[in-house]
């Protein structure tokens, strides 16, 4: 009989303390040297059954989320506590940490009750901003212009958002992300062709690269503004307000909405995305694909913020 592979890595992010069969070198920079009970467990069972439900309709019992991504494996997620994986036969590790450190990452955050938003962030003064937007639409080619001129790397998926507390504390983004993910065009627009960087496993013309500011920092900070994207022929920022706020922030940031559906939990996350959506200062950023107006977005951006 074959069992899951022991735990033998340890990182605390987001607050949580993590406990792995799989390594998670995009995780590297919240290793973790405790010894203690962890939090989540991430077991690794290659004698399982890898079939099931699809992502997109997954099943939900015995407080265990389930789901499957063809030909890779099956996520179980049970009770905000346990990720077991199961690989499909040859499957490499590149593959599984992408699903295990999204969707099921995701899943674990939803059971513990925390808001998780998609999109990529960055530090300004006094806390951080996160953009938010459908695929493609230039998250992370926004948050690299901004790192290019010296802010700090906080997220680059999908980040627990604490909501503001009745004791006036504000919203919290928990930094999620020592790496950034650029396209080709973008990295040859920054010059960062040089730069040490890994090759996206789906996709042959994008690449994940460290920041150039160095280790990401580790402890919540405040959610100043949320910038959602948009294409647009000239560069526009409108803030959002009152009843418009709450859907916009959440059509352009709520992740794997099957999942909350599946666990009944839709509702709690969208009061909780209310309250941040109240905390946080949202705008409407509408910019042109061009990227020679990278520079002058991000002075719109810098003047805005210390406004």
């Amino acid at each position: 009989m074959t069992f899951p592979r022991a735990p033998t890595h340890r990182y605390r992010h987001s607050g949580l303390c993590f406990a792995s069969s799989l390594a998670l070198p995009e995780w590297e920079a919240f290793a973790d040297s405790g010894t203690g009970e962890p939090d989540v467990t991430i077991l690794l069972d290659r004698a399982g059954d890898a079939s099931g439900p699809p992502d997109y309709d997954p099943s939900f019992a015995a407080e265990t989320l389930s789901f499957s991504i063809d030909g890779i494996g099956r996520w179980e997620v049970a009770g905000g506590a346990t990720i077991r994986i199961v690989p499909a036969a040859g499957v490499q590790e590149r593959e599984l940490r992408l699903f295990t450190l999204g969707s099921a990452w995701g899943a674990i955050g939803y059971q513990r009750g925390f808001p998780m938003l998609h999109g990529s962030a960055v530090a300004i003064t006094g806390g951080a901003a996160l953009f938010c937007g459908a695929q493609e639409h230039g998250k992370s080619t926004t948050g690299a212009a901004l790192l290019a001129r010296g802010h700090a790397l906080l997220a680059d998926d999908l980040s627990r958002v604490d909501p503001p507390g009745a004791d006036g504390q504000p919203a919290m983004l928990h930094p999620s992300a020592a790496r950034i993910k650029l396209w080709d065009s973008a990295v040859a627009h920054f010059g960062w062709q040089d730069r040490e960087k890994v090759r996206d496993y789906y996709r042959d013309n994008k690449f994940h690269f460290h920041p150039p500011a160095g280790a990401p920092a580790t402890e919540p900070v405040p959610l100043r503004a949320v910038h959602l994207l948009e294409w647009g022929d000239e560069i526009a920022i409108e803030r959002v307000q009152g009843g418009q706020a709450l859907p916009a922030l959440a059509q352009a940031a709520m992740y794997r909405k099957p999942f909350l559906q599946a666990m009944g939990l839709l509702a709690d996350q969208m009061f909780k995305v209310t309250q941040i959506a109240g905390a946080a200062r949202i705008y409407r950023v509408t910019r042109p694909r061009d990227f020679s107006r990278l520079d002058e977005l991000c002075e719109r951006l810098e003047a805005l913020w210390a406004s």
